[in-house]
């Protein structure tokens, strides 16, 4: 299940950075079984849930009602650089354009990043830590018009936490699970062999589908002609060209105010800018600092859309081998010679802030707000060095800095502070899929790059709550090769398995903390997420959160 999951992420890492380029054939959308019918069988301050207590206690929600709106107009274009996976089943990977507006999940986080119910209208956790009781909506109705229940629920968990699921966040599931059941036609259980809080986020990140349709139809159908319940319906798709939905009038929660909603796949930055000034595209995604910068000089609209990107620095295999990057003062030194200011003002063009951590930036949860970004004394890096001896004590003073294209231009920013300060830094840049298995893949061989070697993670999105994105990170099971503290496995444990809300974000910031000391890894900057955006878009509703989930609130322009 592990090599699935990974192979699954160094598959999208790797799709996520290429150009793909455009043609294929149209394929309408419809929710009609095949001919031959398949039988198959799932950022400011946040709380980990509302719903874990030592007693059974319900979770409060913000379940909002729909008000009459004026009936949805127009289109909202939308150019991506890539398309990643072209297929709508989340157990094959949903890295799917759209995904997040086709489905709807069962928990989800608000704009303080606690956790709400969704298509579960309120849920809680019962005085054993194992039972989860999940209450649903009865409001929810899927694309063909069925009404979604427990029955559903139990379906799509079951199939999330499939062995045979390559999604990366099903294996938190997967791994801790007893039983699933269906109380009555709203009231769906979840069994668990431990107490874990922690797995609110695997529920966040698991999609509701229909288990009538999709037992009829089959998996393979299914991927390319979904239904859910979200605000949107996919209604037609042109591979490596297009995909288009339509406004779903009957959502619970948000009814779109543009009637169709249309993805373009744009792999050259040029040709995306172009179409925007000729008013095809809506919404322009991945368009570069400097192009994005003269843009809005020239009077084009930028807006900010989600939670930043961070650039973060990583060393593997610390323990392994007598390199620089063994001696924890070497790894202080290359963070202290970063002037991060500078690279914000310049290289950002005032787009970026200093600071960030890996996956979590202020406001995150188990964030301490005393934490400051690394400072810039490139004095104390130079004793730091002459302390660890270096470069005379190894034997192989040269570093590898292993990157991937599309990072390369920072990359060499950092390596000319490294220089400065007597650094010998060696940037290797790697082909995508290669690279990924360096990042993805634990390799304690001594002759591995994870060995001594170093890595740049970025620019990524940060996450509300990065408790298992922190797990590969910082503990000795995790797929990045850098956690190998007994300490840091028990202080993790602890927090994830602890049932008081409050004591579990203490704990969660101490892992956070300790984990920041390994100097397994340091945070340079963070992003705006700004996209490039036409007159045709107004304000936007659930800002906090990916372009995919805010496209239903986004209002039409003056």
């Amino acid at each position: 299940m592990k090599k699935l999951m990974l192979f699954a992420l160094i598959a999208i890492i790797a799709l996520s950075m290429l150009l793909i380029s455009c043609g294929g054939t149209t394929t309408e959308t419809t929710t009609a079984a095949p001919a031959t019918q398949t039988v198959t069988q799932t950022a400011t301050s946040t709380a980990t849930t509302t719903a874990t207590t030592t007693a059974t206690t319900t979770a409060t929600t913000t379940a909002t009602t729909t008000t009459t709106a004026p009936a949805p107009y127009g289109t909202i274009n939308v150019g991506l650089n890539t398309f990643s996976y072209e297929q709508w089943d989340e157990t094959l990977y949903t890295a799917a354009p759209g995904a997040y507006a086709l489905y709807d999940t069962l928990v989800m986080h608000d704009v303080n990043g606690n956790y709400i119910g969704d298509v579960a209208q309120s849920w809680e956790i019962g005085p054993d830590g194992n039972t989860w009781t999940f209450h649903i909506r009865h409001d929810v109705y899927f694309h063909d018009g069925t009404q979604c229940t427990a029955k559903d629920i139990k379906f799509s968990v079951d199939h999330f936490a499939a062995e045979d699921s390559t999604n990366p966040w099903s294996p938190y599931l997967t791994r801790n699970y007893v039983s699933t059941s269906v109380v009555d036609e709203f009231t769906f259980q979840y069994v668990t062999d431990h107490p874990e809080p922690t797995l609110i986020i695997a529920f966040e990140a698991m999609f509701v589908i229909p288990a009538d349709y999709y037992q009829a139809v089959g998996q393979d159908y299914f991927a390319q002609h979904p239904i859910g319940t979200g605000p949107w319906k996919m209604t037609a798709h042109e591979p490596q060209v297009s995909v288009t939905f339509q406004a779903n009038t009957d959502h619970f929660r948000d009814v779109p105010a543009f009637q169709y909603l249309k993805y373009w796949l744009v792999p050259e930055e040029a040709t995306m800018t172009a179409m925007y000034k000729r008013g095809e595209i809506d919404i322009a995604t991945g368009i570069s600092t400097d192009r994005l910068v003269e843009m809005r000089d020239s009077g084009s609209k930028v807006v900010s859309v989600g939670l930043p990107s961070v650039y973060t620095i990583v060393w593997p295999g610390t323990w392994i081998n007598n390199t620089p990057t063994h001696d924890i003062r070497v790894r202080q030194a290359m963070s202290y010679a970063l002037n991060r200011q500078e690279i914000c003002d310049t290289f950002f063009q005032g787009t970026a802030v200093p600071g960030g951590r890996w996956f979590i930036a202020p406001g995150g949860y188990g964030w301490d707000n005393s934490w400051q970004p690394d400072p810039y004394d490139p004095e104390l890096a130079k004793q730091l060095l002459a302390e660890a001896g270096y470069p005379d004590a190894f034997t192989t003073p040269t570093i590898n800095f292993y990157i991937t294209a599309t990072q390369s231009d920072f990359a060499q920013v950092l390596q000319g502070y490294w220089q400065a300060v007597g650094l010998d830094v060696n940037i290797v840049v790697m082909e995508n899929v290669a690279w990924s298995g360096i990042v993805f893949v634990r390799n304690e061989d001594p002759a591995a790059p994870q060995a001594g070697g170093m890595w740049m993670w970025g620019p990524f999105s940060v996450v509300p709550n990065a408790i298992y994105h922190s797990a590969n990170m910082y503990t000795s099971g995790g797929v990045h090769t850098t956690g190998n503290d007994p300490v840091e496995d028990e202080l993790y444990a602890k927090a994830t398995s602890e049932l008081n809300p409050d004591l579990q974000r203490q704990y969660w910031t101490d892992v956070l903390n300790y984990g920041y000391n390994m100097w397994v890894n340091c945070g340079t900057v963070m992003i705006q997420p700004l996209v490039l955006v036409s007159d045709e878009i107004g304000t936007i509703g659930r800002d906090w959160i990916n372009l995919d989930d805010c496209l239903a609130t986004i209002q039409h322009g003056d």
